[in-house]
């Protein structure tokens, strides 16, 4: 197949979330498994720089990524806007060649057109609109948005193919949009558990991180986003007393770090909880060697590859019903609890006191990764769908 992937940002833009790596990784599975793909994807770094040359990946045969400039950093890292002019132009001579389309994230003027080309050219289109759907953000959408998806967004989803859901929550965001119940397909995301190993003992990375050796170790991993809960995160930490529990919050700045950093002076822990800011590769392995427990406390949440990866790491989980992965409860992978400091405060405490249940819920969240959400399993699923919806 001639794949053609439509994103935003791409890896190793970290600062956009989780996206640009999952695309990474199913593109990295197709072309290693006889399949062409084309990536189109903007060249956005972070806040304040474009993707620098050395961060770019190396054109293959098989895997090849289109990195177009975008006009302003400002809107897209603040407003979430890409504007990549160059775009327009290449896929209009260039998406008749591809066997299907894979569109990613939702509200983009490069999915309107590459959906419109794709229906001009008669090929088939997947839309994954990655939690852009959840209720809470639905109903805290700008104006912009609303326009949008008046105008542009209600024909993406009904002229697409198949629509991929990440979790349950995401299949009723669809059907509440009018798209039809047999083009939606449930699928998570895949990673894959050895980007997730590192050969330094525990000790030395707790040393590492400024942690005593003797101390329980809590951390979130993701976006510094008002929509990421960490205001109760805060709250939690402020309820539980026994100081030789770490509290580590790592992840690059989504607009809310500033009033992060107030509420924790404010409540008297910045002693208590450390900022580590963005953290990836070794550095995001060694920080799940010194962890003892995943939190991740989400108002609302798409389908979170933070959870994913700490789950991969063997990590037992504290999160919030609003991640919407009931299958952390399925398989005794952690606590689920309701959106509230007292309920975050509770489900860690509840792990913090039995090291055993600790124990026994890091290797279920292991086992969970390796039976529904490795690379390869997800890839070879994707695979099937492009296969069968191909004219």
């Amino acid at each position: 197949m001639n794949i053609l992937q439509l994103v935003p940002y791409f890896y190793p833009a970290w600062a956009y979330g989780g996206p640009a790596k999952l695309v990474y990784d199913t593109s990295e599975y197709f072309a290693t498994h006889g399949d062409r793909v084309t990536v189109y994807t903007s060249d956005a770094y972070d806040k304040h720089h474009r993707m620098p040359a050395d961060k770019r990946l190396p054109q293959t045969p098989n895997f090849r990524v289109k990195y177009f400039r975008h006009i302003n950093n400002a809107s897209a890292y603040i407003y979430n806007i890409f504007f990549t002019p160059g775009l327009y132009l290449t896929a209009l001579f260039e998406v008749s060649r591809f066997d299907v389309i894979h569109l990613h994230d939702f509200y983009t003027p490069q999915n309107v057109w590459i959906g419109f080309l794709a229906r001009v050219f008669r090929k088939p289109y997947i839309l994954s609109v990655h939690g852009c759907l959840e209720e809470k953000r639905v109903a805290q959408r700008s104006i912009f948005k609303r326009i949008f998806l008046f105008f542009f967004g209600m024909s993406l989803l009904h002229h697409a193919d198949r629509v991929i859901a990440s979790s349950p929550n995401e299949v009723r965001a669809y059907l509440a949009y009018g798209v039809a119940k047999e083009r939606i397909v449930s699928l998570g995301h895949g990673v894959d558990p050895k980007e997730f190993k590192t050969s330094v003992a525990r000790v030395a990375c707790k040393k590492q991180f400024g942690i005593d050796a003797k101390n329980i170790v809590v951390t979130y991993l993701g976006r510094i986003h008002k929509i990421k809960g960490l205001d109760m995160l805060v709250d939690a930490v402020a309820m539980i007393k026994n100081t030789q529990i770490t509290f580590i919050i790592a992840g690059s700045d989504d607009g809310y770090l500033s009033e992060l950093k107030k509420r924790i002076r404010e409540k008297g822990l910045t002693k208590r909880i450390t900022l580590l800011g963005t953290c990836y590769g070794e550095q995001k392995a060694r920080l799940f060697r010194a962890t003892d427990i995943f939190v991740y406390p989400s108002y609302s949440e798409g389908f979170s590859l933070g959870i994913l990866e700490a789950a991969a790491a063997g990590l037992p989980l504290v999160i919030t019903t609003g991640c919407h992965f009931e299958d952390v409860q399925t398989y005794q992978a952690g606590v689920i609890v309701q959106p509230s400091g007292n309920a975050i405060s509770a489900g860690i405490m509840r792990l913090v006191s039995d090291p055993a249940l600790r124990k026994k819920c890091g290797e279920n969240a292991q086992k969970l990764i390796e039976s529904r959400y490795s690379t390869e399993k997800i890839g070879s699923t994707l695979q099937n769908i492009y296969k069968s919806i191909m004219r």
